[in-house]
C-alpha cells in the first residue's frame, strides 16, 4: 500500500558535523524556506531572500531581535548572531525539489545552534534523520536505490566503495531494474490478452519463446544478485581478527597494518589485555582489524577475561590471521587455537622470518588443511604486502570492482532479487508444465512487484523508516 507523506511544512537542520571548523551549514527546505530565512537574515545590500533568483549567493548577517530598555520604555533592536553567506536554490532545481536556503555560518557549535534555534523559532521544524533525502525521493528527484547510494557514499570506507556507490547514484542500478521489469511487463501483456480472448489451441511456438525470455530474464536477475556478497562486503567491509598465543607479534602486525603505533609493543608476554580495533583499507577492501589478547591457559582473572573476550571476537570474525612465531616450535597453545579455527577462513601467518626459523607448520595441515600461509616480518615489514594480497584474494576473485560494474550493496536489494528470482523460477516451471496462465501471471506480477519495491515505485512507511533512520539528521 502506498503512503502519502505530508511535506507541506518547512524543515531545518545542521548539515555539517558539530565541532570547530571553518564553515558549518544550516539547511532549510520547504515552501516557506526563503520566507523563514528572511526573518533572521540581514543582507549587506538590504535585499530580500524571498525575491532572490535561484542559484544566487548573499552576504550578510544572521540576526535576532532583542528587547532593550531606555528608562521606562522598551524597544526591539537587531542583534548580530553571526556573519554568514546564504545560498539560494529554488524548486524544482534543488536537492529536494523544494525551495532551499543553505546558511554558511562559522563552523563552531554555538553559531550553528543559535542559527538553527532562530529558524525553528520562526516556523521551521527540525528535520528527521534523512528527511532531506526522503523528500528528494518523494518529490521524484531520485529513486530509492539512489537514496541508498547517497548513504553509501557518505559512509564509504575506501575509494572503490565510493566508486561503486557513485555508479548506483548515477542511476545504473535503477536503469537495469527498470529494464528487467519492462521485459516482464512485455511478457505479461500477451498472457493477459490470451485470458481475455482464449484460443482453442495453445501456440507452442509462442510458449517456447516465452520460456526462453523468462529464462534469460531469470539469468539477468541471478547475475545481478550474485554481485551482492561482493557489493555488501565492499561497502561494509570484513572483520579480521589477529589471533595467536602471547608474544608472537600480533600487536606489531597490527601497527604495521594500520601504519602507525596504535598498540603498545613490549617484549613482555601478555601486553595486550583488551581488544584494539581499527578500520583500514586493504587494497580497496575495507577491513576492521582487531588485535586480541594472546590465547593462553592462565589463572590470572584479568588475563582469563581477556582470553574469553578474544574467543568471543573470534566467533564473529570473517577472517582469522593465525599468527605464529617462526623462531620457535609450535606449542600446545598454538595447537589448541588451531583447533578453534578449523571452521573459519584462516591465513596462517608465520612471523619473525628475520630470525632463525624453528617452526614446523606442516604439523597444522591435519587441523587446518585448507588454510593459506604467508611468511612475514612484522618488525621489518617483509611479506606484509603479500599478506594484504592474500586477504583480498580470499574474498574476491580478480578485480574487486570492474569499470562501471553494477554491484548490489544492500541486503534489502539482495532479498528483493532473491524473491524475484523465486517467482520467476515458479513461473518457468508452470509454463513448462502447461500450468494455468492465471498462475503464471500471478508469479510474474510478484516478480515485478519485487523490482518495483527495490526502486521505490510503491513507497511504504516501513521501508522509508528502515532506510532513512540510518541517515544523519542534516542529509
Amino acid at each position: 500500500m502506498s503512503i502519502k507523506f505530508d511535506t507541506d511544512d518547512t524543515i531545518a537542520a545542521i548539515s555539517t558535523p558539530l565541532g570547530e571548523s571553518g564553515i558549518g551549514i544550516v539547511r532549510l527546505s520547504g515552501k516557506d524556506a526563503l520566507r523563514i530565512a528572511d526573518k533572521i537574515f540581514l543582507s549587506k545590500t538590504k535585499s530580500s531572500l524571498t525575491g532572490a533568483a535561484a542559484f544566487t549567493t548573499h552576504y550578510g548577517f544572521v540576526t535576532e531581535f532583542v528587547k532593550t530598555s531606555s528608562g521606562h520604555k522598551y524597544a526591539r533592536k537587531r542583534k548580530i548572531v553571526d556573519e554568514v553567506i546564504v545560498n539560494i536554490m529554488r524548486a524544482p532545481r534543488s536537492y529536494t525539489r523544494e525551495d532551499i536556503a543553505e546558511i554558511n555560518c562559522h563552523g563552531g557549535i554555538i553559531p550553528l545552534k543559535r542559527t538553527l534555534d532562530l529558524l525553528l523559532k520562526h516556523g521551521a521544524r527540525l528535520a528527521q534523520p534523512g528527511e532531506f533525502t526522503q523528500r528528494a525521493v518523494l518529490n521524484g528527484r531520485i529513486d530509492l536505490t539512489q537514496a541508498e547510494a547517497i548513504f553509501n557514499i557518505i559512509n564509504a570506507k575506501t575509494l572503490l566503495a565510493q566508486d561503486g556507490a557513485m555508479n548506483q547514484l548515477r542511476g545504473a542500478l535503477s536503469r537495469r531494474i527498470k529494464q528487467i521489469k519492462g521485459d516482464l511487463v512485455d511478457i505479461i501483456a500477451p498472457l493477459e490478452a490470451g485470458i481475455d480472448f482464449p484460443d482453442d489451441e495453445i501456440n507452442i511456438g509462442q510458449k517456447k519463446r516465452r520460456i526462453r525470455l523468462l529464462m534469460r530474464t531469470a539469468k539477468e536477475v541471478k547475475d545481478l544478485m550474485d554481485t551482492a556478497d561482493r557489493g555488501i562486503m565492499l561497502q561494509q567491509g570484513i572483520n579480521v581478527i589477529l589471533a595467536g598465543s602471547t608474544n608472537v607479534g600480533k600487536s606489531s602486525l597490527m601497527n604495521r597494518l594500520v601504519e602507525f603505533e596504535r598498540v603498545i609493543v613490549t617484549p613482555i608476554a601478555g601486553t595486550t589485555r583488551d581488544i584494539v580495533e581499527e578500520v583500514i583499507n586493504i587494497n580497496g577492501l575495507p577491513a576492521k582489524i582487531a588485535d586480541t589478547a594472546g590465547i593462553i591457559d592462565t589463572k590470572c582473572l584479568i588475563a582469563k577475561q581477556s582470553v574469553n573476550r578474544s574467543l568471543e571476537f573470534l566467533k564473529q570474525a570473517d577472517l582469522a590471521l593465525f599468527i605464529l612465531d617462526g623462531s620457535r616450535k609450535l606449542n600446545r597453545f598454538d595447537l589448541a587455537l588451531a583447533d578453534k579455527l578449523k571452521d573459519k577462513k584462516v591465513i596462517v601467518v608465520v612471523n619473525k622470518i628475520d630470525l632463525p626459523q624453528k617452526i614446523n607448520v606442516g604439523i597444522l595441515k591435519k587441523i587446518l588443511p585448507t588454510a593459506a600461509k604467508v611468511e612475514i616480518s612484522a618488525l621489518k615489514g617483509a611479506g606484509v604486502g603479500k599478506l594484504k594480497d592474500k586477504i583480498v584474494k580470499m574474498f574476491f576473485h580478480g578485480d574487486i570492482l570492474k569499470n562501471d560494474e553494477i554491484l548490489i550493496a544492500s541486503l534489502r536489494h539482495k532479498q528483493a532479487l532473491n524473491s524475484c528470482q523465486g517467482a520467476l523460477s515458479r513461473a518457468i516451471s508452470l509454463e513448462k508444465e502447461n500450468g494455468f496462465s492465471e498462475c503464471v501471471i500471478f508469479e510474474l506480477r510478484c516478480a515485478t512487484q519485487c523490482l518495483a519495491d527495490m526502486v521505490g515505485e510503491d513507497l511504504s512507511e516501513d521501508i522509508l523508516t528502515n532506510i532513512f533512520s540510518r541517515f544523519c539528521i542534516g542529509k
